[in-house]
């Protein structure tokens, strides 16, 4: 049988912590899942390590690589993660300098040459989707040849000394029949017991914080029955009790998130799981809510982004206004769903006084959670579009991936709110809310939802936010 290795990078190969502050943050990759169980499908054998495991260390990695020879190792790999991606490919490549390294993800999916141009022992980059492409590149180079890489579509690497994109894939558009994730890959125990289920892919919004390229914008469903067959399988063989749904907005199937919910409720799961999602203010209704809620639905995950009309509806292209926010809280409120809010600082043309509307409309929504996230100019972004060509006076400080994160920031700012004022006004946030709710401050830490804080940043996420708030 072929024999490939996966691998989930770690800030640990650049001697500093991972993301300890959020639950999801050990959460198994669905990604990784997904490729291993279709390459499985095709007779190809992969070896998941995720070195975010406190006891997986590159020895691991270089010890199989050595006893096994896989064709291909794959490493997957979001913006904060390509810097240690890029130090586990290095790595391999000083022992084993014939092995080919395929990156894939987000990061290379939105800027596949630059990828490879920064990060010179990755040989290959796949773009978008990856179920079909590595399948392909597994057959292409099972017998030691690279000959026929340039035919195999979605891909980046080198050709004739030059870096070049091979044509595009196309998105994977029945996506029924893609096999359920192969979890027994993954050393469970190690994980919080949260699943990723998903039931759809792509996202026709074009937000501008956000990067369009990897899922595509048409969204593809899967049909409802075929997800409730996944969650009784995880329910049964794993033992799965929670599950999070990854889509990017689940209520936007409407009436297949409905059969869903029926579906649920009809073989008894909703009374054998709680699940958490994400979706739009102006895409649920009160029927759908109390559907949901019946159906298992503990916590709602709204977009928010800011408080600013102006910056939500013109600036952002998030297509709602403030008052379908409030309704869908209200809504979730009243039928007994957890409502958390994600508000980003430092739009394009914020400003302190709209700083100061987003904090009010936080305070006046009060959802049962909240997150202040600070601006992250990502690649593939319109913002870091806008950003590079300092439009506005939005500036990007560095290209440290690393630390294109909620709070290890330092990577952009604007003229008018430099980075020590954005992470003020961050701090500042956080404490007008949460020191109103003390109750639910505490729930962010003890609650299992996958949106909440890791345990061991009970204290350290309010010392750093002190810290910065009391800084001259």
């Amino acid at each position: 049988m072929k024999n490939i290795l996966l691998i989930h990078a770690s800030k640990k190969v650049l001697l500093k912590r991972d993301n300890l502050f959020t639950n999801e943050s050990l959460t198994p990759s669905l990604g990784l899942a997904s490729i291993s169980a279709h390459c499985r499908q095709h007779d190809i054998n992969s070896k998941i390590i995720d070195l975010r495991l406190p006891h997986r260390t590159l020895n691991d990695v270089i010890t199989y690589i050595e006893e096994n020879r896989p064709i291909l190792v794959g490493i997957t790999a979001f913006t904060s993660e390509i810097a240690s991606a890029g130090k586990v490919a290095k790595l391999i490549k000083q022992q084993f300098p014939k092995t080919i390294i395929v990156v894939g993800g987000p990061h290379p999916s939105a800027i596949p040459i630059e990828t490879l141009q920064e990060f010179c022992d990755f040989d290959i980059a796949v773009v978008g989707e990856g179920e079909e492409t590595i399948v392909e590149l597994v057959n292409a180079l099972d017998g030691g040849t690279v000959d026929n890489l340039k035919d195999i579509r979605g891909i980046a690497g080198t050709i004739n000394s030059e870096i070049r994109l091979s044509l595009p894939r196309g998105p994977i558009h029945d996506i029924n029949v893609l096999p359920f994730p192969a979890w027994d890959l993954f050393e469970l125990e190690y994980y919080t017991n949260v699943f990723p289920v998903s039931a759809s892919r792509g996202c026709p919004y074009s937000c501008y914080f956000c990067n369009p390229n990897y899922l595509g914008k048409k969204v593809r469903i899967r049909t409802f029955s075929r997800v409730v067959d996944e969650v009784e399988w995880l329910v049964e063989k794993y033992g799965v009790r929670k599950i999070q749904f990854a889509d990017a907005t689940l209520s936007l199937l409407k009436k297949s998130a409905i059969q869903m919910c029926d579906e649920l409720i009809k073989r008894g799961l909703n009374k054998r799981i709680e699940w958490d999602c994400e979706t739009r203010a102006d895409s649920v209704n009160e029927q759908l809510l109390e559907r949901m809620k019946e159906a298992g639905c503990r916590w709602l995950a709204l977009g928010v982004e800011t408080g600013n009309e102006r910056i939500l509806e013109v600036v952002s292209k998030k297509g709602e206004n403030k008052e379908q926010i409030r309704q869908a809280v209200k809504m979730a409120k009243k039928v007994g769903i957890k409502v958390r809010c994600f508000f980003i600082l430092g739009h394009y043309g914020e400003t302190v006084d709209t700083i100061k509307e987003t904090i009010n409309f936080a305070l006046e929504l009060n959802p049962d959670a909240l997150s202040f996230g600070l601006m992250v100019p990502n690649p593939g972004t319109e913002i870091r579009k806008l950003a590079e060509q300092r439009t506005g006076g939005l500036r990007i400080l560095h290209n440290r991936w690393e630390d294109y994160n909620q709070f290890n920031y330092s990577c952009y700012e604007l003229d008018n709110l430099p980075l020590k004022e954005l992470k003020k006004w961050q701090s500042n946030a956080y404490f007008s809310f949460y020191i109103r709710h003390p109750l639910k401050a505490i729930g962010l830490f003890l609650d299992k939802s996958s949106y909440n804080y890791n345990i061991k940043a009970l204290l350290k996420i309010p010392l750093m936010l002190l810290i910065r708030k009391l800084k001259k």
